[in-house]
């Protein structure tokens, strides 16, 4: 949309005659000279800019006002002139174009003058202790950002797929100390802590929130650092491995792009995805919308890839990106010139994305003013999501717009005018193609009265495929002001929708005395969902002070049984006797299962033992174990099925495991079995200094030496390795070796300290990992580990044990009475 007051359509002909000639830049230098800019004394009086501060300095040093466009002079982006002088000395490659509603500058620059003008020396907010967290005994509405002195807005929530007791959400902090405020539960949202994100150096605050969890138990979140001019704008992600209440710095992800705004971020959360855990994160980068993945908690964050084209004439402002079962990705954005909703389709994670397909034409063109929100206005925000099904690939998406009515078609919305009958209201629009093709937009909610609708958000549950959306509602105060959070969803794909749900117990108004005038509401809200129990979370100000982060826990329809899934691999075994055999059984928790699962076995035959480690896998009850099968030496040849049961609270599943037994002579290939050598003379056997050793500090399984990888609690890496000759003649070929793993860590989601055993050729390419151990497998004493490597018959391979440890916090992995066992 053009700016109200800027409807100018003669100087957009004689401009474009201008640039054809070359001589527009002077123009608008020599147009700009001649215009009436504010005097230094008005922007800093009107800023109340203190004197002699950094922030009076800044100002002075950018008053070049030739830069800018001349209908920059009188336009509607509340962003002061001198900053924007600021930003374009900065960044002069993008495209500051005036048939742009954006003007070409990020959003997140309202959020920048915020902390300038709260933080006049420009230096990062002090620290101030965190109060304890804060106890909630109704089961409907929390405080989730404790009781706050300084303004809160911008919040983003997710509930933990794998345990949804655990929950994380945040929301910015700008006045304060500048740090993103992060908030956490482990008790289902009962209660709540709260805490604060570490700054990067060369960042001195923080915008944008938004927050997820891997499937391991990690929870991530990122945000905008930004520097203390505002012309640095870098894309960060952090981590926490204990459930939100401590951060660290994970990488930069926007790679060397450092003009980007408006990032959301979501995991791949589905078992069934071959991208699992893949995290994803969509934002803007000037005009264009960029799409940047990271490889999974153990992986790394991957160049940006550009996903707009020329279909995006203006800015691609307000994204989102969500996945589904099968591990499509799809990243919506609105384009702020030509006013397209799009999609755009990724079927291999996320390395490419085919053409922007166009979900619908919006009304408004980029933000747009209503009484309840007339300075910060609503912007015009996409929120996606997919659900896909033997029998359903679909996509939907939501966002807020002017509601399409007589008079309501296009321009800045009613403003502060309560009679006006433009309104502002929730649309919907779906694909049953998987993005292909898009139905109509529909209004969710569209009452007949004058009032209005706006930051709503999405979420799709994945247990059942639920359908739910969050929004404000002025609906009941004749001022049009004070808002309300209602909820809706759909059972049947988005073609109905329920009844609104009134969320809030009381309502909020930010056109009063005390309200952030300035920032709002903020520009969205969030909502997360999972086996039928939806968390929104949004901005409040209900206590008339501070703006305040609540949520609400809304227990929606039917709720799918918790369980959980068993497997084995392999699933069928081949043992020699007297030698032993490995199956990793592995669990996953459903729909909010949250129990340690035991394990047992029957049906081995007589002379045959089996154990589990772990034994049991921790709550929730996504893991694994191993399971060693031990034949004794007079066991009797044959085929035998070993049902392993898995039992978690009250529910019970079972796996098999064919065992087979063999007989015959064998043979052990490998030299210095045991290590008993002594570390003087170790070969064949090549360890890494230290290694071979016959301390007390771990006991040997037999004998008195034995190979001992890591331990130390700093970063380290040990190996030991010997190349061993297979005859081609063989039929079977066994490594085993015992294996004790004690450590100091104290996660059990997260996998720090690592050992591989790894069959190698004698040039050291690594032709097949058999197994990764790590301080997860801890367990007391020793256990036999058994791989067949009969596949390396006739070949001379190197049997290697690589062991990597962190920086911190001690793993030791003790190997002995190793064997290569052919016959």
């Amino acid at each position: 949309m053009m700016h109200r007051g800027f409807s100018r359509r003669k100087f957009s002909i004689v401009a474009a005659g201008l640039l054809l000639a070359g001589l527009l830049s002077a123009s608008w230098a020599l147009a700009a000279e001649r215009l009436q800019w504010p005097t230094v004394q008005e922007q800093l009086e009107k800023s109340r800019v203190q004197a002699g501060s950094a922030l009076e300095h800044l100002i002075l040093q950018n008053q070049d006002f030739s830069m800018l466009n001349p209908q920059e002079a009188n336009d509607h982006l509340r962003i002061p002139l001198w900053l924007r002088v600021l930003y374009r000395k900065n960044h002069p490659n993008d495209r500051f174009s005036p048939a742009d509603p954006t003007g070409g500058y990020p959003l997140v620059l309202h959020e920048v003058w915020e902390w300038m003008t709260t933080h006049q020396d420009l230096r990062p907010g002090r620290l101030t202790p965190s109060g304890p967290p804060e106890k909630v005994t109704e089961s409907g509405e929390a405080r989730i950002s404790g009781a706050q002195t300084s303004p809160r807005s911008e919040s983003d929530i997710r509930v933990n797929y794998q345990n949804p007791q655990k929950i994380i959400g945040a929301s910015n902090n700008i006045s304060s100390t500048g740090r993103q405020a992060m908030f956490f539960s482990s008790n289902g949202g009962a209660s709540w802590g709260q805490t604060l994100l570490p700054l990067v150096t060369g960042d001195s605050f923080q915008s944008d929130p938004t927050v997820d969890w891997t499937s391991d138990g990690t929870a991530w979140s990122t945000t905008i650092g930004i520097n203390s001019a505002g012309t640095v704008l870098n894309m960060r992600s952090y981590k926490s491995t204990d459930g939100g209440a401590t951060w660290t710095f994970d990488a930069t992800f926007s790679g060397s792009l450092t003009n980007n705004d408006k990032q959301m971020i979501w995991v791949d959360h589905s078992a069934t995805s071959p991208f699992k855990d893949t995290i994803y994160a969509i934002w803007h980068a000037g005009a264009p919308a960029e799409v940047a993945r990271r490889t999974g908690p153990a992986g790394s964050w991957q160049t940006p890839v550009r996903v707009s084209g020329s279909e995006t004439t203006g800015t691609a402002i307000g994204d989102d990106i969500k996945t589904n079962s099968a591990g499509d990705v799809f990243g919506f954005f609105p384009d702020s010139g030509s006013r397209r909703l799009n999609v755009v389709k990724s079927t291999n994670g996320g390395v490419s994305f085919g053409t922007p397909v166009r979900i619908a034409t919006s009304f408004a063109s980029f933000q747009y003013a209503i009484p309840a929100d007339a300075s910060r206005q609503v912007l015009v925000y996409i929120s996606g999501g997919a659900y896909r099904t033997s029998t359903k690939n679909n996509v939907y998406a939501s966002w807020t717009d002017l509601s399409g009515d007589t008079g309501c078609t296009s321009g800045g919305g009613p403003g502060t005018s309560a009679s006006s009958t433009c309104k502002s209201r929730v649309f919907f629009a779906r694909s049953t193609d998987g993005g292909a093709t898009w139905s109509a937009p529909v209004k969710i909610n569209n009452q007949s009265g004058l009032n209005d609708q706006f930051n709503q958000w999405m979420a799709v549950d994945e247990t059942n495929g639920k359908i739910a959306i969050m929004y404000y509602d002025t609906v009941g105060d004749s001022t049009r002001k004070s808002t309300n959070v209602y909820y809706q969803s759909s059972t049947d794909d988005g073609v109905t929708w329920s009844t609104p749900f009134k969320v809030t117990t009381a309502s909020t108004n930010e056109t009063t005395t005390g309200a952030d005038s300035g920032n709002q509401y903020g520009d969205y809200n969030s909502l997360s969902g999972f086996n039928g129990t939806f968390f929104p979370s949004w901005t409040d100000r209900r206590n008339g002070a501070s703006e305040e982060i609540w949520s609400a826990a809304i227990a929606d329809g039917s709720v799918a049984t918790p369980d959980f899934s068993l497997s084995a691999s392999p699933s069928a075994l081949s043992v020699v006797r007297g030698n032993a055999g490995t199956s990793t059984i592995s669990t996953t928790a459903l729909n909010g299962f949250n129990n340690s699962i035991s394990l047992s076995a029957s049906g081995q035959p007589s002379g045959v033992t089996v154990g589990f480690s772990p034994n049991p896998i921790a709550a929730p009850g996504t893991g694994s174990s191993t399971m060693t099968i031990t034949v004794g030496s007079t066991t009797t040849a044959g085929t035998y099925t070993i049902t392993v049961t898995g039992t978690g609270g009250t529910t019970t599943h079972t796996a098999t495991v064919t065992l087979t037994v063999t007989t015959g002579s064998s043979s052990q290939l490998l030299g210095n079995p045991g290590f008993e050598n002594g570390s003087a003379s170790p070969a064949p056997w090549v360890p890494t200094s230290g290694v071979i050793d016959n301390s007390t500090g771990e006991a040997a399984h037999s004998g008195s030496w034995k190979a001992w990888l890591d331990g130390y609690g700093t970063t380290h890496t040990d190996s030991v390795y010997q190349d061993v000759a297979i005859p081609s003649t063989v039929t079977s070929a066994t490594l085993t070796f015992w294996l004790h793993i004690d450590t100091a860590e104290t996660t059990t989601t997260t996998a720090f300290d690592t050992l591989k055993v790894q069959i190698r050729n004698t040039s050291n390419t690594v032709l097949s990992t058999l197994a990764t151990y790590s301080n997860l497998n801890h367990a007391t004493g020793f256990s036999q580990k058994s791989f067949d490597v009969t596949s390396f018959k006739g070949q001379t391979i190197r049997v290697y044990f690589l062991g990597v440890e962190d920086s911190s916090l001690q793993t030791s992995f003790v190997i002995d009475d190793t064997a290569l066992n052919v016959q």
